[in-house]
């Protein structure tokens, strides 16, 4: 419909304002991202020394499936209980957001996440 039409059916009483902003501007579906299947994680704690950077290094060679992250941040939404962190948005956005990077460089360490 074009708005001449919209504007008309409203003006008769044919038509609400929001059904005629609904005709005029129909929703469009969103379209969600890639979907992911691992995560790499990249962890330096320069304060501790090699041997922890070295097990660290170890520990994360190998790319984490993303059922294991999900399940993950479910087990640890028990124990953190923070309100302002919604655990499944964050868990959803992670399940479609394939080839992006997330760096963190803090005093304390340099985290690099990698999803795949």
């Amino acid at each position: 419909m074009n708005q001449l039409t919209v504007l008309e059916k409203i003006e008769n009483n044919e038509l609400t304002a929001y059904e005629g902003l609904k005709e005029l501007y129909p929703e469009k579906k969103i379209k969600g991202g890639k979907r992911a299947f691992f995560i790499n994680l990249k962890i330096n704690v320069p304060e501790e020394g090699k041997g922890i950077n070295r097990f660290l290094r170890i520990l994360f060679a190998i790319p984490i499936p993303m059922i294991f992250a999900r399940m993950g941040l479910r087990f640890a939404n028990r124990f953190a209980n923070i309100p302002e962190v919604d655990i499944k948005e964050i868990s959803r956005l992670l399940k479609h957001s394939r080839n992006t990077r997330i760096s963190v460089e803090s005093k304390d360490a340099v985290v690099d996440v990698k999803i795949m």
